[in-house]
């Protein structure tokens, strides 16, 4: 390939594969998410375009420049640092930007987020909003649609992004090029297709060269057939030297002739010397030569003058300069073009399948159930890879019971899922029992073929996919097997996502709750209670929080021992959780007690709200043989005001703790503001 610099991201990007894979992340995460190139030039559309977003760049003054310009300074700074930036836009909406490598020369960025973490920072941006154009009326419209998330929440969201994303992202600008190669195929192919050239012969080279000129801006180009037993002359010619073409002759004896006449293979020439010994006219600085094969005779030549080819172009070409010979070879060469569109299209309708699955067990089977449908097979297995004792283990069958299977242990380079392991190539067998395999083939597998193939991220193996007996009978093909590489790439990153989500979700739950209670732990009370310190700064709006200690626990625990004590810490936190506000923040402090932060709440408010927690905390009754009918709990709780108490975190938390103490001296069971 050329100078990538020149070349558009999305012109190797299939971006329908991206889109359905974006609209899924992008539900999942309920975010924003798009593609934009390094120069804020949109690639991917937004999917679940936010509500603001939206508006702005309709009807706002200079909105869409805006956007651009807040992407383009992220972005650069993204790129330039290599990690994800996270940066606040002109909106007040928190927005990040994942750069993604696609090659040493290209780069794109992941845009994501445009939401707001406070109701505060929708407010701010409402009250300058005239400057942007909008009306009062666009406005409430705002402020009925918008979306405010926890930050901790939205925080969690860009690491999942780029786990999932940029993988999937690389993939299919790396290993592809793909979708543009079928679309480029299935343009070559009709071109040269016998019931779309009504005129025949004359029709399909029309046809052909018009398509060299649009897909591939080929300057001159002629086709050369077979005079004699050694010599070629033009058939006919098209562009801008075609004229000059018309008397030329070559012969095999000719270096570049004989190479590719021998080898079946395109050559390259640009050096003058030998273009001139060729018996080209000086107008002619370089040529590609394609030999046109019918079955095992090259009939002709396709040469393409003063052009520069990519890498993929010349694949491209070469087939179609095979395909004008099968074209006159009739029915053969249309049923194989017949058959890879409908390969293709499998290929299509199964990433939809497996697109929304993410459990990985249902993953397992459906990945298994697709692939041997893709290639008409009645038996199949899926082994993942443990990477702690490196030995491959059975996670779903078809057409064997999956129990007879999935206490087997297989190490790397045993057998043949082994090999592939230990190879990270694929293997294909026409029979098993032939070499160099030569192996008894097993009672249950009607034949000997079969086919083993790495599942891969990156360079990383994660596992294998084995399929074997085809319904009708025949031996695993080449296409068989490339159908498989191509659903194995989609598969593998299918299951890598599958286990980011699942790690996700639980780290997620265990990092911010407390295992017993259910309550938001401790860690989580210190990221808020700085989140809500910022807040109060920035807007001047005051906040309170309540420190609870449940009354006599430790006496308590002893008298009926640590199960009721843990039941009775449920319980108090359960009323505790539905005695307070949806805004209002619950968690536990430690041991036995409890912590509530009251957003936008003075002291002389938050007492409704305590005493409401005091008097469910007195009303519980606890049931069972070991507790005494008349044994009651109550909790002490104190109260304090930022920064009416204490201008940072550490002072409120203190002189909430002195009112709690100060409630227990009092008598318990009662609610103390600090200074009280």
């Amino acid at each position: 390939m050329q100078n990538n610099q020149s070349i558009l991201p999305s012109e190797y990007i299939n971006l329908s594969l991206w889109n359905e894979f974006q609209n899924s992340l992008s539900g999942l995460l309920d975010i924003p998410i798009a593609i934009y190139g390094s120069n804020g030039s949109l690639i991917a559309s937004p999917s679940r375009e936010d509500c603001i977003c939206e508006i702005l760049k309709k009807r706002a003054r200079s909105g869409l420049e805006l956007y651009k310009k807040s992407y383009i300074k992220a972005i650069t700074k993204a790129i330039q640092r290599n990690e994800p930036y996270i940066y606040r836009c002109f909106t007040n909406q928190y927005v990040f930007v994942i750069p993604v490598t696609l090659d040493k020369n290209l780069s794109v960025a992941i845009v994501g987020g445009h939401v707001y973490l406070s109701k505060d920072d929708f407010q701010a941006f409402i009250k300058d909003s005239a400057d942007l154009g909008l009306d009062d009326l666009t406005a409430r419209e705002l402020q009925r649609k918008v979306k405010v998330i926890k930050s901790q929440d939205f925080f969690t969201k860009p690491h999942i992004v780029k786990s999932l994303a940029v993988p999937f992202l690389r993939s299919l600008y790396l290993k592809g090029f793909y979708e543009k190669w079928y679309y480029q195929m299935q343009t070559v192919i009709e071109t040269t297709t016998p019931f779309q050239l009504p005129g025949g012969e004359e029709d399909m080279y029309r046809n052909v060269f018009s398509t060299l000129g649009v897909l591939f801006d080929v300057d001159t180009a002629c086709v050369i057939e077979r005079r004699n037993k050694d010599d070629y002359n033009i058939h006919i010619a098209f562009g801008r030297n075609k004229d000059l073409l018309s008397k030329w002759v070559i012969s095999d004896s000719m270096d570049i002739i004989e190479r590719v006449v021998t080898s079946r293979k395109p050559e390259f020439c640009d050096n003058i010397f030998d273009i001139q010994k060729m018996g080209l006219p000086e107008e002619i600085t370089s040529v590609n030569i394609f030999p046109m094969v019918t079955w095992d005779n090259v009939s002709g030549l396709l040469c393409v003058f003063n052009t520069r080819l990519y890498k993929e172009s010349i694949k491209l070409i070469a087939l179609m300069a095979n395909q004008l010979s099968l074209v006159r070879e009739g029915i053969r060469g249309d049923q194989d073009i017949r058959q890879r569109f409908n390969d293709l299209n499998l290929l299509k309708g199964i990433y939809k399948t497996i697109a929304p699955v993410l459990d990985q067990e249902e993953l397992y089977s459906t990945i298994i159930n697709k692939s041997t449908e893709l290639v008409g097979a009645e038996q199949g297995s899926i082994m993942i890879l443990n990477e702690e004792n490196m030995t491959l283990a059975v996670k779903a069958t078809k057409g064997i019971d999956k129990r007879i299977l999935e206490n087997i242990r297989i190490g790397i380079g045993e057998g043949i899922s082994g090999k592939v392991v230990e190879k990270g190539t694929p293997i294909i067998a026409k029979n098993i029992e032939s070499k160099p395999f030569s192996r008894r083939n097993r009672p249950r597998y009607k034949t000997g073929s079969f086919v083993s193939m790495p599942l891969k991220i990156d360079s990383r193996i994660i596992g294998v996919i084995n399929i074997s007996d085809k319904i009708t009978g025949e031996v695993f093909s080449d296409n068989d097997l490339n159908l498989l590489l191509s659903f194995a790439c989609y598969a593998s990153i299918a299951l890598e996502r599958g286990t980011y989500y699942r790690m996700t979700e639980e780290l997620k739950k265990i990092s911010l709750t407390d295992s017993l209670t259910g309550l938001l732990n401790r860690r989580y009370f210190q990221e808020r209670m700085f989140e809500e310190v910022e807040r109060s700064k920035r807007h001047d709006e005051p906040f309170s929080i309540f420190m609870i200690d449940i009354d006599n626990f430790k006496a308590f625990n002893d008298r009926y021992g640590h199960l009721v004590g843990d039941e009775v810490l449920k319980r108090v936190a359960h009323v505790t959780r539905d005695a307070v506000r949806s805004i209002d923040v619950v968690s536990r402090f430690g041991g036995e007690e409890f912590s509530v932060i009251l957003p936008y709440t003075r002291k002389t408010d938050s007492y409704v709200i305590a005493e409401r927690i005091r008097r469910c905390v007195d009303d519980i009754r606890l049931l069972g043989d070991k507790v005494s009918p008349d044994q009651r709990l109550s909790v002490s709780l104190g109260v304090a005001e930022f920064p009416y108490d204490a201008d940072n975190i550490e002072g409120l938390i203190e002189k909430a703790d002195r009112a709690m103490y100060l409630a227990k001296e009092r008598g318990r069971n009662r609610v103390v503001g600090y200074g009280q």
